[in-house]
């Protein structure tokens, strides 16, 4: 009998303080009271907190008999007005830790806000700053065991495993499973999706695109050769029939960095042959062309993998035609007739191409990702995800 009175005497005072909660957040909510020390989180109209509290009151009985001692469990309440709250900009700093430069190529760390808008992230390579960091970045091309934290892991910091390699280009870690918490790849499927490139909407509406000066016909840049590569073989085949300008330190036709633009703009269509063939695995070699006015040939993954990501008519796909002769004369057609050319363009008056800022953009993405997501997470089979 003292028990069920106990039990009764707790549910009564759950309720009452759950309604002192609702009271004070609908009168915080309506009236404004200047007192900065109050501070509740911001809720919609159509998610008002008088709705919150309701929903709150019909959760299970949160109360407790510990030695017959009544303990109020208000922690459900609490949690369920905060998970509404907005990331705002007068929220602390999110500070992501860059334990080692990509490639060793180093980046300016503060331009998160005015490349990305992306407010309330702080970005640094000083390892000093590992106890405080909430995110660690680690790229896997640099990743050596007797170059990781040896520090105590804190239980709120969140590590980010990337690479933008292909899987047939990177070898795997045997201590790579179970240490990671988000991926931040090229891959739809990752944490953090940062794809080589990306087509953006035109701001300002839609405009005619003038298309580059043209001079020149097929052109390619290739200085990673193999025989054994299928975009070796078939540029071997395609090249029997058609012309295609080679350069690149396999040729030994080098091209600068300051040359690179002009000369893939004058190019009506460009070889953007990927190294090895993989999901979601498409390059600059694709974005480049695109960005500076050329038709990319394309040869990579299927075409509706490339469609997820750029228009059907940006683009010929290596796939579409029989063989590289039903290819060369399909290109020929293309080269003599300016009105079927410009069809590959017509896309442009409304979008617009862009290229990644290679490191950067992982870091300030996966900054953002973990200030908005506290849920945890855990990449338990890394090595499977990726190279399985």
């Amino acid at each position: 009998m003292e028990l069920q009175i106990s039990s009764r005497v707790c549910q009564n005072l759950l309720i009452t303080v759950a309604l002192l909660i609702c009271f004070s957040g609908i009168f915080y909510t309506y009236y404004q009271p200047n007192i900065t020390w109050l501070k509740w989180p911001t809720v919609s109209r159509s998610n008002s907190c008088s709705e919150i509290c309701i929903s709150a009151l019909k959760m299970p009985n949160q109360t407790e008999m510990v030695n017959n001692t009544c303990v109020v469990n208000i922690i459900s309440i609490r949690n369920l007005l905060t998970q509404t709250e907005a990331v705002t900009q007068t929220d602390p700093d999110t500070i992501l830790l860059i334990w080692m430069w990509p490639f060793g190529a180093k980046f300016d760390l503060g331009r998160c806000s005015s490349l990305f808008n992306i407010h309330g992230c702080r970005l640094t390579d000083n390892r000093s700053q590992f106890n405080n960091s909430h995110g660690v970045l680690f790229h896997h091309r640099n990743i050596r065991e007797d170059d990781m934290p040896t520090l105590p892991r804190p239980l709120f910091q969140k590590w980010i495993w990337m690479n933008m390699e292909s899987p047939s280009n990177s070898a795997p870690h045997s201590t790579l499973n179970n240490l990671f918490n988000l991926t931040a790849t090229y891959r739809q499927d990752s944490d953090i999706m940062v794809p080589y490139g990306r087509i953006s909407e035109k701001t300002g509406g839609s405009t005619t695109y003038k298309i580059p000066h043209k001079n020149k016909f097929v052109c390619w840049i290739v200085s990673n050769w193999s025989s054994k590569y299928k975009r070796s073989q078939y540029y071997e085949n395609l090249n029997q029939h058609i012309s295609i300008e080679t350069y690149g330190h396999s040729v030994s036709r080098p091209v600068s960095k300051k040359d690179y633009l002009d000369l893939v703009s004058s190019c009506k269509f460009y070889l953007s042959f990927e190294n090895s063939i993989h999901k979601d695995y498409i390059t600059e070699k694709l974005y480049n062309p695109l960005k500076l006015g050329t038709v990319p040939v394309v040869l990579g993954p299927p075409r509706k993998n490339y469609e997820e990501l750029i228009p059907g008519n940006a683009f010929i796909h290596v796939d579409d035609f029989s063989s590289p002769k039903e290819l060369a004369e399909h290109l020929k057609l293309l080269d003599q007739n300016e009105s079927l050319y410009r069809q590959y363009f017509t896309w442009r008056e409304h979008f617009v191409a862009s290229s990644t800022y290679f490191g950067l953009e992982h870091a300030c993405w996966a900054c953002d990702h973990i200030r908005r997501y506290k849920n945890y997470r855990v990449v338990r089979d890394l090595n499977s995800w990726y190279w399985g």
